[in-house]
């Protein structure tokens, strides 16, 4: 089941040329992602925007990066039934 969210979200990466995100806090919620499952970039005027679907033992979250303001959003849930 898929679940649209719109939610801002604080997120734990690494950036070393790529991005790398390790954890999120969402809903008091620690969310620790176990890997990448598909990264895609888009541009909207001047402004990157990253999305990542990352995957979690209990779901996998898509994740939007702006690199205009350096901020997370959580866009999709995706359960695993």
């Amino acid at each position: 089941m898929e679940t649209e969210i719109d939610e801002k979200v604080s997120v734990w990466a690494f950036f070393d040329g790529d991005i790398f995100p390790i954890a999120m806090n969402w809903q008091r919620r620690f969310v620790k992602f176990e890997k990448v499952i598909l990264k895609t970039s888009r541009m909207v005027g001047d402004i990157k925007f990253v999305d990542l679907i990352c995957s979690s033992q209990t779901a996998n979250f898509k994740l939007e990066y702006d690199s205009s303001n350096y901020s997370w959003r959580v866009r999709k849930v995706m359960t695993l039934d």
